[in-house]
């Protein structure tokens, strides 16, 4: 079901990863969950934040523009700056920030991000000017928020979902967290299915979500995919892969196995706050800033394939499946569909 974790030289050590936690001065472990949006990130961030010494963090690189600029819904209900967990967790990470700090991090953030940028991660000299275009201080405001988060939650391990794999690369620079990375994968034409629909609105009525045509979807899946494989393996970060219809079809089974790897458990499971019947698996409240609106979801959630892409014409699926060989392929998506 699972691609083990891989890596030549890992940057975590390959037992009680997670109990450096509540070690002072030792880094956060962080999993960072890489890939493409609209296959499942937001989901399994809250599967695994539903277990026990986990914290589901959301897309923690947009705290910056959303949170401390535009002062967004936290999946909680209340604003960025109203809710007691940011509060917590800006009281050590950037309440003593200054407000062109914040913007030369947003900016810095919007240019290096785009996919049309990830390039760069591609040459170790794209790396490097990567890096060294960043603000003086980012590696450390960085490092304090991910900090913050970890005391806030009072968990061992922090989720990101950010997915992007440039972000991945400046995350892995900062000395003070140890990441492990969930290449989080889907069929192509049942993402570029998703990408076609309608905007999805957060309860305010606002969204971060654009539409993607088909071409564009297959060719920014192609991309982001190879760019999260080649980051992960460039700086030899652990490396798992799971694919969403293993996800959806198994979830305790999944979160299970990620836990055994990530935090050294047996047979662990979603836990009293995630179990699931036939009606769902019990999410509780979380707190980000950031992600799919299935992050403001509480309560029972049904966890199901999501499928509708199969009854969609013929001929935009033949395209997908085109310009999405051979990697389709190798991640096992060989069905028509």
């Amino acid at each position: 079901m699972l691609k083990s974790f891989q890596a030549k030289q890992p940057r975590l050590p390959s037992a009680s990863w997670a109990g450096q936690a509540g070690v002072t001065g030792q880094p956060v472990p962080v999993l960072y969950i890489a890939g493409f949006g609209r296959s499942g990130s937001t989901l399994l961030d809250r599967l695994l934040g539903s277990t026990p010494g986990i914290h589901s963090g959301g897309e923690l690189g947009g705290v910056w523009p959303l949170g401390l600029v535009d002062d967004r819904l936290c999946s909680c209900g209340t604003r960025f700056s109203c809710c007691s967990f940011w509060r917590a967790v800006g009281s050590n990470s950037f309440s003593s920030l200054r407000v062109h700090e914040i913007d030369a991090i947003v900016r810095y953030l919007h240019k290096v991000l785009p996919t049309r940028k990830v390039w760069r991660i591609f040459s170790r000299r794209g790396v490097e000017n990567l890096v060294s275009s960043a603000p003086a201080n980012f590696l450390d405001i960085t490092a304090r928020l991910y900090q913050g988060v970890r005391d806030a939650s009072s968990e061992q391990v922090v989720v990101d979902s950010s997915k992007l794999a440039t972000y991945l690369v400046l995350l892995a620079q900062v000395p003070s967290v140890s990441v492990r990375v969930v290449h989080l994968v889907r069929d192509p034409r049942a993402v570029a299915h998703s990408w076609r629909r309608p905007r999805v609105t957060d309860p305010d009525g606002r969204t971060s979500m654009p539409r993607f045509g088909a071409v564009k979807s297959a060719v920014v899946w192609l991309i982001l995919n190879v760019a999260a494989e080649r980051a992960a393996r460039r700086l030899n970060l652990p490396y798992l892969r799971v694919r969403y219809e293993d996800l959806v079809e198994d979830p305790a089974g999944v979160v299970g196995q990620l836990r055994s790897a990530v935090l050294g458990e047996e047979g662990a499971d979603l836990g009293e706050a995630g179990q699931r019947d036939d009606e769902g698996i019990d999410l509780s409240v979380v707190h980000s800033i950031s992600g799919n609106p299935l992050r403001f979801r509480q309560g029972r959630t049904p966890v199901v394939e999501d499928a509708d892409w199969k009854a969609g014409p013929r001929s935009r699926k033949a395209i997908v499946a085109a310009l999405t060989f051979p990697l389709r392929w190798r991640y096992g998506y060989r069905g028509r569909g």
